[in-house]
């Protein structure tokens, strides 16, 4: 086979050798690419999921924390001093959600609104109310074409 080969090299023109020469060159380019931006598009995607496993493990972590620090007392039942409105509308405005209605229902009870906001930004707000001690009596959460959520909930301060 290599003799072959060896006769059909030596029987091409010099301009010939040239030409197969370049020819197989850009051949071995095509192949060597066809087969490295697969793989390289592989170690992409394995570091973007480590960078989510990694992010999602440090919110369970925080999360753990969370809870492992939970007060003795019900923090819901401390704000009697606050309504419970002015309380939900201080606690939404600090990380940056906008209640479009917050109505008081008597002592201790509220109903909110929420008409565009980030789905786990939301679920940790609505989280932290209950690790504070609000209980949820009604919740509906509504997702929206541009990927946010819409939010209307019942919430009561906790032992009412």
């Amino acid at each position: 086979m290599t003799e072959r080969l060896k006769n059909w090299w030596l029987g091409l023109s010099q301009r010939e050798r040239w030409l197969v020469g370049i020819a197989g060159s850009l051949a071995l380019g095509v192949i060597l690419w066809g087969l490295g931006r697969p793989a390289y598009a592989a170690f992409v995607d394995l570091e973007n999921q480590h960078r989510a496993a990694i992010e999602r493990e440090g919110r369970v972590a925080a999360k753990v924390q969370l809870l492992a620090a939970r007060p003795a007392k019900s923090f819901a039942t401390a704000v009697d001093a606050v309504a419970i409105d002015q309380y939900l509308a201080q606690s939404a405005s600090e990380i940056g959600l906008t209640l479009d209605r917050n109505e008081a229902r008597g002592a201790g009870q509220a109903t909110i609104a929420i008409a565009t906001a980030r789905a786990p930004v939301l679920t940790d707000w609505l989280a932290s109310l209950e690790g504070q001690g609000f209980v949820i009596d009604q919740l509906t959460i509504t997702p929206a074409a541009d990927g946010t959520v819409g939010l209307t909930a019942e919430l009561r301060k906790g032992g009412q």
